[in-house]
């Protein structure tokens, strides 16, 4: 670095990176303390006046640009001859990098769909990048993919050069033959680029190579394209039209490319696929495990070849208030939301492999279709009709039991339609005073004739409902009427008998239709439906409110095997159940006490397991954490892996890695530390696998560095850590020492780890534990209290004794808080490998608390969400978040910022009228429009955001961003992922709590 180089406002770190064009400097910007990359023009093209001049202007252009994967420009401007861009900070590597380590495919194609997306932003604001290439591509902490160094984009409009004509710009490796050729370009140039990026991403190497930048760039204009490799040969259409040598037969635009994409055929393991039912056959009744009950089976039906199976069309959105809220606008929520038909229930079933079991009774009857006109038919032809009021959500129905479809409403007897199909509309018309509607089982123009209307029930909404974890409830039991649940309600000690005769004699009890798998859990990976079909709000015996509820189950399992081919995995003794415990622990000055109290306790607890014959189903691992090595470099490491699980297994190691752990003795910038650091660090970096009992135990005197603390290095907050453990089965706990020297950071950091360690069974709460007064001998009595809890599960798992299901009182002790997340553990793990079903259902009655105890929630509402529909709702949440931050020091602007991305996404830009909120501003999808729910985030208004404090509008910007991070996790469960029958991939669904949305 030039000891003489002084910009104003910032002061410079140190060189970071050196090219021809510039060299980048790590710099503070005084004013708002946080880091920048600032890019410094280099000396000799300072020297042109008309350089300089064009990089001032296009600058101002790039600082401009508001997308979540284009690098943030914070500043541009010159100090006498030194022409700086100060850029936001990415430290997290480029793409050059992943791909040198190796990058799976699917995980690449993530990257360049987010990169095309910001090159279809930068297009129509009119500018091209000319330099697509992987050491281009910076990843921000979350992950996400961001374009960086537009320092020789080009407007679209703008005829100059920055020398001759005909001298080409950019990296000769990646540039398109025009560009080679120093010709006029286009867009179409930087998708070239692109892709390709897309094949060295596959294959691990360029598709041209030259000896000097004149062959590459001769490579480029002459050669064939290379063929993929056989095992990435379904990206070959994708290339070619990235390739082309011609710009006039490649993708015509960013969004094409996109599109070409969303059409792109999984591979065979990429997503659970469902094949509709093979003609004639019928739905057969269904005992399941620990249920004899004998059940009505319906009349056989002559069931026609189903239709091409349908992709399903966006589903709306529905948001949940906080879980900190009342239980009063919890259930009004869904009282409001169930009150629709939901047609993915029956549309779930029968779009199935072949020979699903199904039991009950038919679905409850629900109102014919209304005919809004005498005739409706869309004049485009080829499309189904939209629904009222939207441009791009089509109307859809479900085939009711005994629906006939025919070529005309005056033909005979027509073809039997399996119940509950998922069908589009194509016309609607009166005959003889009755509604017909014409209809097919895809979007794409294909009619399959006609419907009566009586016959068909509209589908507007997509709530299903999931299993809440077994830390405590009872098994959930489907009961025939909705007078047989509130009996159960009415009397909690009659419900438990009759759980027991349903388990033990269910001949007894005949209204009882199924049971929950009462010995092992319905593991969290596995995918079922559980739609609603109505519901009743009512009141348990303590006058607390309860939603009764009239649902389906099927579970078809994740596999499109049919159900004879589909069999458990062979079980492992449980003895196999093993429980990895990993202490996280704050290794800054003034813990070196508890670090040894922690080596003597597990040593202690080693020793018991070592005399029970159970130290191989427990191990204890151990991570260091301390605070930013670049603020504090005699830190020595941010956050470290000390001891892995492996090496905890024996006592010996795990005793000599620990001795050799030592405090710091250098203060860290700041008393909070960076725990989340150190969290993820256990997360993400020891190996889970074998370990079917996971718990990370985190020991701080201190707080966690905050989200947005430039000295973060997750950029993560305490709901987004605790939410990449839970996507891992990691239970976290917080050991917090109270010492006298954090008495004013104690409030704080207590919230944090209170919703770090936040537990779904509300009888649980968290698994916050305090440590009054940083005590050591408490200390060690908790660490051993939780370590010895576990140690007695394995214990009773290895000598098959009988768990019975937890029972926690108003205030339960950290034992027995332990004991029901062991519980809960094993039951999930014996469901992982039982291959635990749900009960197969086409319709009963049940509660969404546990019957027996109506205390605890029984079940999750969630909403099924289309890839395309979570993408675009993450996307819409990153254009808000950037315009705050964009106009945090001019926060009227902010609302001005939203109207321009509600333009760039083709909404309306005139929604975001005077007084009107997020939800109306139009940058969210239609999906969302008049939906029944509460969103603190989305009610945000001009006036309201003015009114906060620039504390509130960051824990504001924190919230969406933590949103933001947690939709990244679903899109890349690809376990998780389902489609049916031949619905493209961006109709593939997910089931997305509400409790997640903003």
């Amino acid at each position: 670095m030039n000891a003489d180089m002084h910009i104003p406002g910032f002061d410079i770190d140190g060189e970071i990176g050196q090219g021809a064009m510039a060299s980048v400097y790590l710099a503070t910007q005084r004013s708002l303390q946080r880091k920048v990359a600032l890019k410094v023009m280099a000396a000799s093209l300072a020297q042109d006046p008309t350089f300089c001049e064009r990089f001032l202007r296009e600058g101002r252009t790039l600082a401009r640009l508001a997308h979540p994967h284009i690098a943030t420009i914070h500043d541009i401007g010159n100090v006498d001859a030194l022409y700086y861009m100060a850029m936001e900070y990415l430290p997290n590597g480029t793409l050059k990098e992943r791909i040198a380590a190796g990058l799976d495919p699917e995980q690449g194609l993530l990257y360049v769909r987010q990169i095309a997306q910001a090159l279809g932003y930068a297009h129509a604001q009119g500018l091209v990048h000319r330099d697509v290439k992987p050491a281009n591509i910076l990843f921000r902490a979350d992950g996400t993919a961001v374009l960086s160094d537009f320092g020789i984009a080009k407007s679209l409009d703008d005829r100059t050069q920055f020398t001759q004509a005909g001298f080409a710009v950019g990296t000769p490796s990646y540039m398109s033959p025009e560009q080679a050729r120093g010709q006029e370009i286009d867009g179409r140039a930087d998708l070239y680029a692109l892709g390709v990026v897309l094949y060295e991403i596959l294959v691990g190497e360029l598709p041209y190579n030259g000896t000097d930048a004149l062959s590459t760039a001769l490579a480029h204009l002459t050669e064939p394209l290379p063929a993929l490799p056989l095992e990435h040969g379904r990206y070959q259409a994708i290339l070619s039209g990235l390739l082309a040598k011609s710009a006039d037969e490649r993708f015509s635009d960013a969004a094409a490319l996109l599109a070409a994409l969303d059409r792109l055929p999984l591979q065979d393991d990429d997503a659970t696929v469902f094949r509709p039912l093979l003609g004639g056959e019928v739905l057969t009744p269904l005992t399941p495990a620990g249920v004899a009950a004998e059940l009505a089976e319906p009349p056989p039906a002559s069931v026609s070849p189903a239709p091409a199976p349908t992709p399903i069309e966006p589903a709306p959105v529905l948001a949940a208030t906080p879980a900190a809220t009342t239980r009063t606008p919890r259930n009004a929520l869904l009282a409001l939301a169930v009150a629709a038909v939901l047609g993915l229930a029956g549309g779930a079933y029968w779009w199935l492999q072949p020979g699903s079991p199904l039991a009950g009774q038919a679905s409850p009857d629900s109102e014919p279709v209304a005919s809004p006109v005498i005739a409706e038919a869309n004049a485009e032809g080829d499309r189904p009709l939209l629904m009222a009021g939207k441009q791009t959500l089509f109307q859809r129905v479900l085939s009711k039991p005994g629906a006939r479809l025919l070529s005309s409403p005056e033909a005979g007897d027509g073809k039997a339609v399996p119940a509950f199909s998922v069908l589009y509309v194509y016309q609607r018309k009166n005959v003889d005073g009755q509604p017909w509607l014409q209809v097919g089982a895809a979007s794409d123009g294909q009619r399959e004739g006609w419907i009566a209307g009586a016959q068909l029930s509209d589908w507007k909404q997509s709530l299903v409902l999931t299993f809440t974890e077994r830390s405590g409830r009872a098994p959930l039991m489907f009961l025939r009427q909705p007078d047989d649940v509130q009996h159960l309600l009415d009397d909690p000690a009659q419900a438990q008998k009759v759980l027991h005769s349903a388990q033990t004699a269910p001949e007894q009890v005949p209204q009882v239709m199924a049971l929950e798998p009462a010995g092992q859990a319905v593991a969290a990976s596995q995918f079922y439906l559980m739609p609603i079909f109505d519901y009743r709000e009512s009141f348990d015996a303590s006058g607390q409110p309860v939603q009764l509820l009239n649902i389906a189950s099927i579970d078809p399992g994740t596999r499109a095997d049919p159900p004879a081919a589909k069999k458990p995995q062979t079980p492992a003794a449980d003895n196999a159940f093993r429980t990895g415990i990993v202490l996280v622990v704050d290794t800054s000055v003034s813990m070196q006490p508890y670090i040894d109290r922690v080596q003597q306790v597990v040593s202690e607890l080693q020793a018991q397991l070592q005399a029970r014959g159970e130290l191989d189903n427990v191990s204890f691992g151990l991570v260091g954490f301390r605070n930013s090595v670049k603020r504090t470099p005699g830190l020595q490491y941010l956050s470290k892996t000390l001891v892995d699980l492996q090496q905890g297994r024996d006592p010996a190691r795990f005793l000599r890695a620990a001795r050799e752990v030592k405090a710091t003795t250098v203060s860290s910038h700041a008393f909070n530390e960076d725990a989340f650091a150190g969290v993820m660090q256990a997360v993400e970096g020891l190996d889970w696998s074998g370990y079917g009992g996971r718990i990370v135990l985190l020991v701080s005197d201190a707080g966690a560095l905050r989200k947005s603390d430039p000295a973060s290095s997750t950029q993560m907050n305490e709901a987004e850590v605790r939410q990449a453990a839970l996507s891992k089965q990691i239970k976290i706990y917080a050991l917090h020492l109270r010492t006298p020297a954090g008495q004013h950071n104690h409030a704080s950091a207590e919230a944090q780890y209170r919703v770090l360690t936040a537990d779904s069974n509300p009888q649980i709460g968290d698994l916050y534990v305090s440590v009054p007064g940083g005590d050591v001998k408490l200390f060690g009595e908790r660490v051993r209290e939780i370590g010895t809890t576990f140690a007695e599960l394995a214990q009773q798992v290895r000598e098959r004794q009988p768990q019975a299901t937890p029972v926690l009182d108003a205030a339960p002790s950290l034992a027995a808080k332990s004991a029901a997340i062991g519980y809960a553990m094993h039951m999930d793990f014996l469901g992982r490998q039982q291959a635990s079903q749900a009960p197969q259902l086409v319709s009963a009655w049940t509660a969404d608390r546990d019957l027996s105890n109506p205390a605890l929630p029984a079940l999750q509402v969630c909403v099924m969400l289309t890839k395309l529909q979570l993408n675009d709702l993450q996307q819409s949440l990153k254009l808000i978040v950037d315009a705050a931050r964009k106009t945090r020091s001019s926060p009227a602007d902010f609302f001005n910022e939203i109207a321009s991305a509600s333009a760039y996404m083709t909404r309306d830009p005139g929604a975001l009228r005077d007084g009107a909120n997020l939800a109306a501003s139009g940058v969210l999808g239609e999906y969302l429009d008049g939906l029944p729910y509460r969103s603190k985030s989305l009610s945000m208004t001009q006036d309201l955001w003015l009114s906060l404090s620039v504390a509130e509008q960051e824990d504001f910007i924190d919230e969406l961003e933590s949103k933001i991070s947690l939709y990244e996790t679903f899109h890349n469960d690809l376990g998780n992922w389902v489609r049916f029958g031949n619905a493209e991939p961006g109709d593939a669904l997910y089931r997305v709590p509400l409790s997640t949305l903003p």
